[in-house]
């Protein structure tokens, strides 16, 4: 239920904003009723942007997600174009409330703030929901789901011992920091500004780390660093396009990892770019 306490979130930090709004009074609202009357008034303008910017950030991060482009360059061009059928709305419904935004010239610039706020309240709230989700870690009993997460065999019942064979390889430290729900295992790791977005056969989770220090905590697996932004297991790569001197992978969960040109070389000789070499 991560998601509805990201909404919870979201919604608290919107009360706040509309409260400090509301007591400000900006745009000669401060005339219009008491406190609470501004606040309430704020609050509906606030969740009239909310409703229209906060799809458009899913949208565009899945855009990005599919299309390997940047996702905060997506993401804020995205926020931005949806200030305008936000203006358009409070021009046509609210007009009488802002006494000082003459028309739909005068509210836009408004309206692009009000956008910027939206995702700046949606960019914190996505950071306290992973500390939260990093203070409420599983404990020592659910240590068995986390090594199925890191994607290392489950241990036999009891203190049996299997007859012959080496011993299973650990999960990785980084397994630890992911839900049990996590389908593992571990197959890439992509930086997404001051989060790692850990790839799995199915789906991915959001940490709040450095790119290198993820690499450091996958324990030696063997993998390759293919771009600034992308850590891939041996294992991970389904399928391998070329255009000219780029190159990028695609992955066994749909994903797909540009290899930066000047690694193309040293990944080559490690034979990392070819298939079945996992």
């Amino acid at each position: 239920m991560r998601w509805l306490r990201r909404i919870l979130i979201e919604f608290w930090a919107m009360a706040i904003a509309a409260a400090i709004i509301g007591f400000l009074g900006p745009f000669g609202t401060y005339l219009e009723g008491d406190f609470v009357g501004r606040v309430w008034r704020w609050w509906m303008h606030l969740m009239g942007a909310y409703v229209l910017v906060r799809p458009s950030i899913l949208l565009w991060t899945r855009v990005a997600e599919a299309t390997s482009l940047p996702r905060q360059m997506l993401v804020y061009w995205g926020v931005f174009l949806s200030s305008f059928p936000l203006a358009l709305l409070w021009r046509w419904s609210a007009t009488a409330f802002f006494h000082q935004l003459e028309g739909f010239a005068g509210i836009l610039p408004f309206a692009v703030l009000s956008a910027i706020g939206v995702l700046a309240i949606v960019d914190r709230a996505r950071r306290l929901d992973h500390r939260l989700a990093a203070m409420l870690k599983p404990d020592q009993a659910e240590v068995p789901a986390i090594a199925a997460a890191g994607g290392a065999p489950l241990p036999p019942p009891g203190d049996a011992q299997p007859a012959s064979g080496p011993a299973p390889r650990p999960p990785p430290r980084l397994a630890a920091r992911l839900s049990p729900g996590f389908h593992g295992p571990i197959i890439a790791l992509q930086s997404e500004d001051h989060y790692v977005r850990v790839h799995g056969v199915r789906g991915s989770e959001l940490v709040f780390m450095r790119l290198r220090d993820a690499i450091a905590e996958m324990d030696d697996w063997p993998g390759e660093q293919v771009h600034r932004s992308w850590w891939i297991t041996r294992s991970a790569i389904a399928g391998i396009a070329a255009d000219g001197r780029n190159r990028s992978l695609t992955l066994v969960n749909g994903a797909v990892a540009p290899v930066a040109r000047d690694s193309v070389a040293r990944l080559e000789r490690a034979n990392f770019l070819t298939l079945g070499t996992g």
